[in-house]
């Protein structure tokens, strides 16, 4: 979709190499190691190693599905994700540069999970059931978010 970073894409690690560990939010309380590591979190869920509940009601799912993922509006600052608790998650890596090798290799697992099954339909918590192609949309638009949250777009 135009005007969201293509995923997966060398231009995603070409980005990733220009943010430090302290570089600041524009909005938001993540620390740049949080926002690599949350970035993993719907690539494990897409692949069904990690399981969430639909939080939408089920007779508003295809509704926000269309509006928010489907439509060509970037994903809103300062949306909380509902399945995650508030404040921050606890680091797993040891630092920036960890996190952000482990990120390759879930999207390049993300990448072969949907080559080897490619009629895979796995819940988003928000927009319920994605095929490939919807997770592939997904991935890009919540890329660019957290991309523009650390003005690497």
């Amino acid at each position: 979709m135009e005007g969201f970073i293509d995923f997966p894409s060398d231009k995603i690690w070409h980005l990733l190499g220009q943010l430090k560990a302290d570089t600041p939010a524009l909005w938001g309380i993540m620390t740049a190691q949080h926002m690599v590591e949350h970035l993993l979190l719907p690539l494990k869920i897409a692949k069904a190693e990690l399981k969430v509940e639909i939080v939408t009601p089920l007779d508003k799912v295809e509704r926000v599905k269309q509006i928010m993922l489907l439509g060509p509006s970037p994903l809103k600052k300062g949306f909380a994700a509902p399945f995650l608790p508030e404040g921050q998650l606890p680091l797993q890596f040891e630092n920036l540069q960890t996190a952000i090798l482990k990120l390759k290799e879930e999207v390049s697992s993300f990448v072969d999970f949907y080559e080897t099954y490619q009629g895979q339909v796995i819940a988003h918590p928000v927009f319920g059931p994605l095929n490939k192609e919807e997770w592939y949309l997904f991935q890009s638009k919540h890329f660019t978010h957290h991309f523009t949250q650390f003005g690497l777009l």
